[in-house]
C-alpha cells in the first residue's frame, strides 16, 4: 500500500450537529457542512503520535471518541506476508453506507434467517489511519469533523464502542446462572452493586446477546460438553460415577451419575428410594430423574440423576442397572415411583428382594383433574376424599368408604378412580400397615418438598451445560442445609441433657 492512501468516500452531509463533551463548548463548522466538536488538546489525536502496539492507539482514538461523544469502529487493514498489521483504519460508526435489502437479501444463504439491523451508517468521513513505522504506529491521518449529532453527556453511556461485556459481567452472569437467575435479573444487581446503570458499562442487551452467543456457540457441542464434564470430574475424584449411552446416530440417549457423597448417602439410607421421571427440564424434552429419599433430618436427600430420551421398557432396565452398580449391587427395601407401566415392569425385571408403591403426592395432584371442575370445588367431595384415603385404619374400612364417595357423588362411570381402586394396594396406607418404613408414604410433604426444590433451578428451556451448572448449585445448597442440622443438632444435645431428657 502506497503511503499517500487516498481518503474514503465521500461524506452524507447531514444536518446541524454538535459537539458535547465535558470537555467540549461548541462545535466549529467546517467549509464542507461537517462539524468539528471542541475537545482539550491533550484529549485529541495529532498526526505523527507515536503508539507501542496498535491496540494502543486504537484505545486512544477510543477514549476520544467517547469524549467527544460519538462511537468508533474498526475498519480495513493491511498486513505484510508475515501477517503484521502496516495500516489500519478506525472509522466513526456512522461512517459509509449499508447495502439496500434486496442486495443483503440476494447475497445471503437460502433458508437462514438474518437479524433485524437498524440503519446507523450515515457516510461519515471521521477517521483516524495507523501506519507501521520501525516497529511503532505512527498516527498517519485524522479526519475530526463528522456529518451527523454527536452523543450527549447522558447518552454516551450507549456508544457501541463504549460498551463492553468485559470479563466481570460475564463471571457474574455465569454466577448467577447457577442460581437460575436470567441476564435480565443480572443486569439489575449489577446496576445496584455498581451504584446506577451509567457505572455498568454495558446494556441488558448486550448481556442478553453474550448469553444468546454462548448458547449458539455451544449448541452442536451441547452433549460432548456435558460427558466431558464428567469424565474431568471422575478424573479427580475416583468415587464419582456415570455411565451413558448414545443412539444410532451419535445423539445422547441416557446419562446417570452419582458423586461419593451420592453413593454415601445412599449406604446410610438407601433403605427407602423414591425415583421421579415427572421433570422436564431443558430444551431436548428429555426426562430428568432424581433418585431420592429423607435422611435423618427429614431432609430429602439426592443419591443420583439421569437424563433419559423415552421412558420405555429398555430404558429404565439400563438405568437401573446402571444405579445398582453404582451402589455396589445393593436393593431398596422399598421402592417410590409414579404410575409408569414400564417402569414397574423395569424393576421387576431388575431388582430383587424389594417393595414397590406408588407415590401418593403424584396420585392425589391428579384427582382435582380426573374428576371435573365440579367435583373439584366442592368441599364435601375433597374433605370426604382425603379422610377416606389418609384416614381409613383398615383395608375394609377404606373400601366400604370408597364405595360410599363413588355412589354418593355419581363416579361409577370414571374409568381413572376405577382403576386406581383396581390398584389400591399399591398406594392406599391402609394396606401398608405390615411393610417397615412404609410410614414415609403416609406423608406428601417429602415429595412436595422435592418437587418444589428441583423447580425451583430447573426450566424446559436450558441446555444441558446450562443444567448442570444449576443441579451443582442446588446440591450444594441441599447438602449446606444437611450440614447446618447437623450443627444445629449438636448444640441442642447439651440442652436435652440439661433438661434430663437424655
Amino acid at each position: 500500500m502506497e503511503d499517500s492512501m487516498e481518503e474514503e468516500q465521500s461524506y452524507h452531509p447531514q444536518a446541524v450537529s454538535y459537539g458535547n463533551s465535558a470537555h467540549s463548548k461548541s462545535p466549529v463548522v467546517s467549509s464542507d457542512d461537517e462539524w468539528v466538536p471542541n475537545c482539550d488538546e491533550e484529549l485529541k489525536p495529532k498526526v505523527g503520535q507515536l503508539f507501542d502496539t496498535l491496540e494502543e492507539g486504537g484505545q486512544f482514538y477510543k477514549n476520544y471518541a467517547h469524549t467527544v461523544g460519538f462511537s468508533v469502529r474498526s475498519s480495513s487493514e493491511t498486513k505484510d506476508k508475515n501477517g503484521v498489521k502496516r495500516w489500519k483504519y478506525y472509522v466513526c460508526s456512522k461512517e459509509g453506507y449499508l447495502p439496500n435489502k434486496t442486495e443483503v437479501k440476494e447475497q445471503s444463504e437460502p433458508n437462514v434467517k438474518n437479524r433485524r439491523r437498524s440503519l446507523t451508517r450515515e457516510g461519515c468521513n471521521a477517521k483516524v489511519v495507523f501506519k507501521l513505522v520501525e516497529g511503532k504506529y505512527e498516527l498517519f491521518r485524522f479526519h475530526e469533523s463528522h456529518t451527523h449529532s454527536l452523543a450527549s453527556p447522558m447518552k454516551r453511556q450507549f456508544l457501541r464502542s463504549a460498551r463492553k461485556v468485559n470479563p466481570i459481567h460475564k463471571s457474574l452472569l455465569h454466577a448467577y446462572n447457577r442460581a437460575n437467575i436470567g441476564p435480565s435479573k443480572t443486569y439489575q444487581l449489577l446496576k445496584e452493586q455498581c451504584g446506577g446503570y451509567q457505572n455498568i458499562g454495558c446494556t441488558q442487551r448486550d448481556l442478553q446477546n453474550y448469553s444468546r452467543d454462548l448458547k449458539t456457540l455451544i449448541k452442536d457441542s451441547d452433549a460432548h460438553v456435558f460427558i466431558d464434564n464428567f469424565k474431568r470430574k471422575q478424573e479427580v475424584d475416583p468415587s464419582f460415577y456415570y455411565a451413558y449411552e448414545v443412539d444410532e446416530e451419535g445423539r445422547l440417549k441416557h446419562v446417570f451419575w452419582a458423586d461419593g457423597i451420592c453413593r454415601k448417602n445412599y449406604l446410610l439410607f438407601g433403605d427407602v428410594v423414591s425415583f421421579d421421571t415427572t421433570y422436564r427440564t431443558n430444551k431436548y424434552s428429555m426426562i430428568f430423574a432424581p433418585f431420592t429419599r429423607v435422611n435423618h433430618h427429614r431432609q430429602s436427600i439426592t443419591f443420583g440423576a439421569c437424563f433419559l430420551a423415552n421412558e420405555k421398557v429398555n430404558s429404565f432396565i439400563w438405568l437401573f442397572r446402571k444405579f445398582l452398580e453404582a451402589m455396589g449391587g445393593h436393593n431398596p427395601t422399598l421402592l417410590i415411583t409414579d404410575q409408569d407401566p414400564a417402569m414397574k415392569v423395569a424393576i421387576e425385571n431388575v431388582f430383587t428382594s424389594y417393595i414397590h408403591r406408588f407415590c401418593m403426592w403424584h396420585i392425589m395432584k391428579k384427582v382435582s383433574e380426573k374428576v371435573g371442575v365440579s367435583l373439584n370445588a366442592n368441599d364435601e367431595f375433597n374433605n370426604s376424599f382425603k379422610s377416606c384415603v389418609w384416614r381409613s385404619e383398615t383395608t375394609s374400612d377404606f373400601e366400604e368408604t370408597w364405595k360410599s364417595i363413588i355412589s354418593r357423588f355419581e363416579l361409577e362411570n370414571n374409568e381413572w378412580l376405577s382403576h386406581m381402586f383396581d390398584i389400591r394396594s399399591m398406594w392406599i396406607p391402609a394396606y401398608f400397615k405390615d411393610i417397615f418404613l412404609a410410614g414415609i408414604l403416609r406423608t406428601t410433604s417429602r415429595s412436595e418438598s422435592e418437587n418444589s426444590f428441583y423447580g425451583n433451578f430447573l426450566n424446559p428451556n436450558v441446555s444441558l451445560v446450562e443444567f448442570w451448572m444449576r443441579y451443582e448449585s442446588a446440591i450444594e445448597a441441599q447438602r449446606h442445609k444437611e450440614l447446618l442440622a447437623d450443627n444445629n443438632s449438636l448444640h441442642s444435645i447439651p440442652k436435652l441433657i440439661v433438661a434430663g431428657k437424655i
